[in-house]
């Protein structure tokens, strides 16, 4: 058998290899979802979002105050995120270009994205819970928040990196300050790709639950005061899961429904939003 037909048969071996493998994790990603999306639209109701959860082992009820309660320490860790990650990611792009600081800070970025979350939510516990004696949503929302800097800040890095060096001497020969500059010239060009990047981490906190087990806890009454334990929707879901009653299991397949949904949208509009600007 010459070389020749040894590397088609490797080849050809290699790509039936790959070929399964690929259709192997799409089985179960669409089987996964398939089973979210069955379940949960079953027990899809107006009660589920306008409702608070009934006593324990009583029929009806809903999850408003998950629902509020998530989207509350979610913004919240947004407000804190966002601006730390993209004037993070705009110091090594522009003030730090090149030096050794940067890399070090893009390496440990990196670093921070690899990190499991239950680590920042036990980090978090140790720092804003346990001084003050008890959960809290504040805590939450900043155990998310540090989840949600490092993506925010290594797209803002790439993103501004892009941009050609000749538009700033541009606006450096009209006599603009560094400042001005940044704000009017770069940040226009990354604006999409900046964007983009708060939508994936806003997508990558929506369904984390082990830093809220340790920080924001649960609450089984409707709370607006970030400064008590407060409810979120994931924490919720895993609590009706693990739950005795079916009332609780279909509101739980309806709220992983919502969140995966959720999650979709804002996947789906990075996506088209990067189509749009970069053709």
């Amino acid at each position: 058998m010459t070389r020749e037909k040894v590397r088609k048969i490797e080849g050809i071996i290699a790509l039936s290899l790959s070929t399964l493998a690929a259709l192997f994790g799409l089985f179960w990603l669409v089987f996964i979802l398939g089973d979210v999306l069955l379940h949960g639209m079953k027990a899809l109701s107006p009660s589920l979002f306008t409702s608070d959860p009934a006593p324990a082992g009583v029929e009806g009820g809903g999850l408003r105050n998950a629902f509020v309660g998530q989207l509350m320490i979610t913004a919240c860790a947004t407000l804190i995120g966002v601006p730390v990650g993209v004037l993070g990611g705009t110091f090594l792009a522009e003030y730090a270009r090149g030096r050794q600081i940067a890399r070090i800070i893009s390496v440990l970025a990196d670093i921070m994205v690899s990190v499991p979350s239950i680590v920042i939510g036990t980090f978090i516990y140790a720092v804003l819970v346990k001084p003050f004696g008890h959960f809290n949503g504040w805590a939450g929302a900043v155990a998310l928040a540090i989840i949600m800097i490092p993506v925010v800040l290594r797209t803002t890095e790439n993103m501004l990196s892009l941009v050609p060096w000749t538009l700033r001497e541009a606006a450096f020969a009209l006599g603009a300050p560094y400042y001005k500059v940044i704000m009017q010239v770069v940040y226009r060009g990354a604006a999409t790709g900046i964007l983009t990047g708060i939508l994936l981490s806003i997508a990558r906190v929506a369904g984390e639950t082990a830093p809220l087990l340790f920080t924001s806890f649960n609450n089984s009454f409707f709370s607006l005061n970030m400064k008590q334990p407060i409810s979120s929707l994931t924490v919720t879901i895993f609590q009706y899961a693990m739950g005795p009653y079916d009332n609780w299991h279909a509101q739980a397949w309806a709220a992983s429904f919502v969140i995966t949904v959720f999650i979709l949208a804002l996947t789906i509009a990075g996506r088209l939003i990067i189509k749009w600007r970069y053709k």
